[in-house]
């Protein structure tokens, strides 16, 4: 069985656009041969964050069409954590907790919460995020985190 990693939607961006932490994410890829894990909120968050480049000019709108026509047809062999009611509520109460003191941002809790939940039932080999902050929350939730 092949080790199950989470990628926030952070991550997983580096797989389709070369930035810091990209050979990382492809070393991890790489080295486990893993079922890669993400919440159905990465499929959002994937398209803003390519619309935000083509804004600011590092790429042009039809790389951006291309590349999220390709995670697309790659998300059909990722597995997809849905945003159900328990995840909502997990969230709510990560931020309860946990945003006051920290920086834990309203997606990011929902990310988290995402990863949480499938552990529910699940075993997760790692939860990577580029996200200083949150991986630092998941390590304290008990998430074998690497931040890339």
């Amino acid at each position: 069985m092949k080790p199950i990693i989470f990628f926030d939607t952070s991550a997983i961006i580096k797989l389709y656009h070369d930035e810091d932490g990209t050979d990382d994410v492809l070393s991890i890829i790489n080295s486990y041969d893993p079922s890669i894990l993400i919440s159905d909120l990465t499929k959002i968050e994937f398209v803003s964050a390519f619309a935000k480049k083509v804004r600011t000019n590092e790429i042009t709108e039809d790389i951006c069409m291309k590349t999220i026509r390709l995670f697309e047809i790659d998300t059909k062999k990722f597995e997809i954590i849905e945003i159900d009611k328990d995840i909502k509520l997990l969230a709510i109460e990560l931020l309860e907790h946990i945003a006051i003191k920290r920086g834990l941002k309203t997606l990011d809790s929902l990310q988290l919460a995402s990863a949480l939940a499938f552990t529910n039932k699940h075993k997760l080999k790692l939860f990577v995020s580029s996200d200083k902050v949150l991986g630092q929350i998941a390590e304290e939730k008990r998430l074998n985190a690497l931040i890339v």
